[in-house]
């Protein structure tokens, strides 16, 4: 007897956790019905599954639901109209595990008669869910473009920035390659006066201040008419000076420099240059104190 009662137990236990389990692995398909010509929900449809056993409801309101266990299963749609069957579908599914599962299904009509079937309707209607599934797509391709165009404009941005750069650099250039130009046009003339051929176009430069102010100038004047350092222009007038083209002697608290290849004037005349050079000298000097 109690024996028999403890087999009756056990087979209950084990009953009770196999139907545990048959649950727990249980999915829920479910979905909506549609018209196949609007895709409006279509209410009062009878939804049936072959499972076992076959489970059929009445989707209101366009909508079904069933708990399958995992297997493969045929769903199938009809809607009457009175008594007449007028549109039909049914759908296979699988169901792999427990989970949720969407299943929409679009009803067709039914036509007794093949004769009456046409076919033109049905390929509109692929022609309708592939334009669907292009419109699933569309955003990325819109995107697509959209960085593509962007991409574009910023290269042409990029382009213009470096063409104008290039612009105003070639233009820099070009003046400053004509100013070249005219000091060397200048210094040119200077050699046929002075016979600088050969020389640096820095002394060049000193020389033909120093000869377009008749031939004297003080340093401090000199310095103020290149773009040169203090230091830089007493170099280039000690390297004119061991050339022999310039003399430089001390007046006052400046220096004087004179082109040794022009006449020499009178004594007096020198002298009352000198004098005034160097008294614009001194006060030059103290005006710089």
């Amino acid at each position: 007897m109690n024996k028999k009662i403890t087999l009756l137990c056990l087979s209950a236990i084990l009953f009770v956790s196999l139907g545990f389990s048959a649950s727990a692995q249980e999915a829920t398909i479910h979905g909506a019905v549609y018209e196949w010509d609007s895709f409006d929900p279509l209410e009062h449809v009878i939804v049936e599954v072959n499972s076992t056993p076959s489970q059929s409801m009445l989707a209101n309101y366009g909508i079904y639901s069933f708990n399958l266990d995992p297997g493969t299963y045929l769903i199938s749609a009809s809607y009457y109209s009175g008594n007449e069957l007028t549109a039909y579908t049914e759908e296979e599914v699988t169901i792999t595990d427990d989970g949720d599962y969407v299943l929409d299904l679009i009803l067709f009509p039914v036509y007794y008669d093949d004769s009456l079937l046409n076919e033109s309707e049905f390929t509109e209607l692929d022609d309708i869910a592939s334009f669907s599934d292009s419109d699933d797509e569309a955003p990325s391709s819109v995107l697509s473009g959209s960085s593509v165009l962007i991409i574009v404009i910023f290269l042409i941005i990029i382009l213009t920035g470096v063409l104008f750069f290039v612009k105003q650099k070639k233009n820099s250039s070009t003046s400053e390659d004509s100013s070249c130009d005219d000091l060397s046009d200048e210094f040119v003339s200077d050699d046929t006066i002075y016979g600088l051929a050969g020389l640096p176009d820095d002394l060049r430069e000193v020389v033909s201040i120093i000869a377009k102010n008749d031939g004297r100038i003080t340093q401090k004047d000199l310095r103020t008419k290149v773009k040169h350092s203090e230091a830089k222009v007493s170099l280039m007038i000690s390297d004119l000076e061991s050339r022999g083209i310039v003399r430089k002697f001390k007046k006052g608290r400046g220096n004087i420099i004179i082109l040794e290849n022009l006449d020499e004037p009178d004594s007096t005349d020198s002298s009352g240059s000198e004098s005034e050079m160097a008294e614009s000298s001194n006060n030059d000097q103290d005006n710089d104190k």
